[in-house]
């Protein structure tokens, strides 16, 4: 009796253990495989504002969802706009912020779903 329970309990346990190692080695491959680089940035008046243009290269090996792309000015979170959906690996591709504020030197991180990204500064005016 003592037996069946702890044979109930354990395998259930254990299946869950074996399919998190999975998770987690997957997520470890797909870390290693997903790289992203900006290539450049140009930024144009939007009255007292500026809007900032980013080109990038997905260098990695696999597809990068736009919708889990985040985007930090000067640490903050920022509104972006692309027109596709999914990244394509070597391919490059162009990101809009709108209405970015304040002039001098600003810091850019574009950050993947999985937590890679790319550092760049650019002055404005």
């Amino acid at each position: 009796m003592v037996l069946e329970v702890s044979v109930g309990t354990v395998l259930p346990v254990l299946t869950d253990l074996d399919e998190s190692y999975d998770k987690m080695r997957n997520r470890a491959v797909e870390e290693l495989q997903t790289d992203i680089q900006i290539n450049d940035m140009s930024t144009q008046a939007n009255n007292s504002l500026h809007d900032l243009t980013i080109n990038l290269t997905n260098s990695g090996s696999t597809v990068i969802e736009t919708s889990y792309i985040t985007v930090l000015i000067d640490g903050s979170n920022s509104v972006f706009a692309v027109d596709e959906l999914y990244w394509f690996p070597e391919s490059s591709y162009t990101m809009m912020v709108p209405g970015i504020s304040g002039s001098g030197v600003h810091q850019v991180k574009v950050i993947t779903k999985n937590g890679i990204c790319d550092y760049a500064t650019y002055s404005y005016p």
